[in-house]
């Protein structure tokens, strides 16, 4: 189902999904038939217009098992968890205040002398900031290919890796670059979900000598 769960587009995502039912003859698979009726719910192919504030469908779950990890346990009775709840709700307290502490406080060094990453710098919390030079980062692995143009948009495919535990999968992104706004349409959908730029954008940025982000690109944190 990997191979499902990643794909880009609707286009890839049901031809992905054709090819794995007549692979395993799943065709009257009842199971399979009700995810499928509920598919633009949980393949990221049909959310990516839909901010998620970078949780995941599991994401959930996890911080819940996360806020009380060290604090309870499967023995744990009534009264002791109420005093484990108020003692790992004080430490998530504690954790938020001393993040916010380390924003105001501790500046994380640009890795490169680009006014864009700069300027993040200045606005960003450490948090979202890293997220920014993460995608800053990869885009020396990118290189922007220029498809078609007009008086005023460009597009361009972008070549790119996706990475997980047991598997690579490369993939071509679409980007649409207007250079009377510098607005960037992209098929990716990382700033629709996370409201962070991708790496496809800051390369096509590159390519066409963009220095200041523009301000639509910068949202209030």
């Amino acid at each position: 189902m990997k191979y499902v769960y990643d794909t880009q587009t609707l286009e890839e995502f049901e031809k992905c999904l054709d090819e794995l039912i007549s692979m395993y003859s799943l065709h009257e698979n009842v199971w399979l038939q009700s995810l499928y009726t509920k598919c633009e719910h949980w393949i990221p192919a049909f959310l990516k217009n839909v901010f998620w504030a970078g949780m995941s469908i599991t994401q959930r779950s996890e911080s819940m098992n996360t806020f009380f990890d060290g604090y309870v346990h499967a023995k744990t009775n009534l009264k002791e968890f109420v005093d484990q709840y108020d003692n790992a709700l004080k430490k998530k307290i504690e954790n938020e205040n001393c993040a916010d502490f380390q924003s105001f406080n501790v500046t994380i060094p640009c890795i490169s002398r680009a006014p864009i990453e700069k300027r993040y710098q200045d606005l960003y919390t450490n948090a979202k900031f890293r997220e920014v030079q993460h995608q800053l980062a990869d885009i020396i692995n990118l290189d922007p290919v220029l498809l078609k143009a007009n008086a005023t948009v460009k597009t361009y495919l972008v070549e790119d890796e996706i990475r997980a535990k047991d598997f690579t999968k490369l993939v071509t992104h679409s980007v649409d670059f207007s250079e009377d706004n510098a607005v960037a349409k992209y098929s990716c959908g990382l700033f629709q979900m996370r409201e962070i730029v991708c790496r496809h954008i800051f390369a096509v940025f590159k390519c066409n000598g963009i220095k200041t982000i523009p301000n639509r690109y910068i949202l209030d944190r």
